[in-house]
């Protein structure tokens, strides 16, 4: 199989994970449980770890959820603080008053010495003290602090501007398919990394699989006046017609396919995320997207998480993992008591499990 980026996964009070511990990944995990599970909350905190502890992934993961707004500009007044502790505590397990926070939340490999990324509140003592706060107080809360194997902590300070938290050290490569599709700016980014390479082609193979007579794929950039976002169209196309047709009126399936299979191919060498992945994907087109995500995947060196509600899914999961060794798990998440926990399904099992028809989900 390789080596894996994260061999394993431990995450400590984050979201709804008070502890979660997962001793065995594989290249593609398919992660499945009922809702209010934790397992969009999972890929977040994959996406958390990917990037580090960036001011910018959390709050890309903060504004997702409207749970608070990033400040544009130096914060010095206690309601703008406020309102910054009040975002952050979200992310904490429990989503604690962040004053109250003594241990921080970590993610990363559970083994001995493996690579991990823990996110603490940070405290100074009251001199010079922000304007506002009573005098009397020994110490002040000043932000988050965060740190990173091997590399130096940083504190993200409430009192800051948005300019003072560009991190100079690199993500490891991360996509993320959100269930609602890409937007147009990384859309437009993401064709611009891939376009005419080899990789290109695996994204027009994705889209053979729901429309075997796609030749080419591009994307167009429409310029027009009065919008401040240029407006970014996937045509295709098909051996059938000389005309162009856009992605859009080939169907919602074209679309999602066309996501998947673009961040896939985007993030090699690191992690792809994909929320409720079979989204808008007929059945029958499940098995082969399950076989090109394999196949992808381990070209190309990239290690798969994917959620999904659909026994559809599950089954064309483990059609597609039959075929390869070691390369992919099932991970139900499920609640024992107020803690959640990780039941892992190797390719064996799977095969138990879709000729039994035994619910996982």
């Amino acid at each position: 199989m390789g080596n894996l980026l994260l061999p394993s996964l431990e995450v400590a009070n984050f979201r709804a994970f008070r502890h979660l511990r997962i001793e065995r990944l594989a290249r593609v995990n398919l992660i499945v449980g009922k809702n209010n599970v934790g397992k969009s909350s999972l890929l977040e905190a994959l996406w958390l770890y990917a990037h580090r502890g960036s001011w910018s992934s959390l709050w890309d993961l903060i504004e997702r959820r409207d749970e608070g707004h990033r400040p544009g500009r130096q914060v010095v007044i206690p309601e703008g603080i406020e309102a910054q502790a009040h975002a952050y505590a979200q992310l904490f397990y429990g989503r604690p008053d962040l004053a109250l926070v003594s241990e921080g939340l970590a993610i990363g490999s559970a083994q001995d010495g493996g690579d991990r990324l823990t996110i603490s509140v940070g405290w100074k003592k009251n001199q010079p003290s922000i304007p506002g706060l009573p005098p009397n107080h020994l110490s002040q809360m000043i932000g988050l602090v965060v740190h990173r194997s091997g590399l130096s902590d940083i504190t993200h300070d409430f009192a800051l501007t948005t300019i003072g938290f560009r991190d100079v050290v690199p993500p490891i490569p991360c996509q993320f398919a959100h269930a609602n599709g890409l937007g147009q700016a990384t859309l437009g980014q993401l064709w611009n990394e891939i376009t005419l390479t080899e990789r290109e082609e695996d994204v027009i193979r994705a889209l053979q699989i729901i429309a075997p007579d796609v030749l080419r794929v591009n994307v167009r950039v429409d310029s027009r006046s009065g919008q401040a976002e240029q407006e970014r169209t996937v045509i295709v196309r098909l051996r059938s017609s000389d005309e162009q047709v856009r992605l859009r009126s080939l169907g919602d399936g074209m679309n999602r396919m066309f996501g998947i299979a673009l961040t896939l191919v985007n993030a090699k060498g690191g992690l792809l995320l994909v929320d409720e992945i079979e989204n808008g994907l007929h059945y029958s087109a499940l098995p082969d997207m399950w076989r090109l995500i394999f196949d992808v995947a381990a070209r190309l060196n990239v290690q798969v998480f994917a959620t999904t509600h659909s026994w559809d899914c599950i089954e064309a999961f483990q059609i597609a993992a039959a075929a390869t060794v070691e390369e992919g798990e099932v991970i139900r998440l499920g609640w024992k008591g107020h803690d959640v926990v990780a039941t892992l399904f190797d390719e064996q099992e799977l095969a138990l499990i879709a000729r039994d028809q035994i619910e996982v989900r």
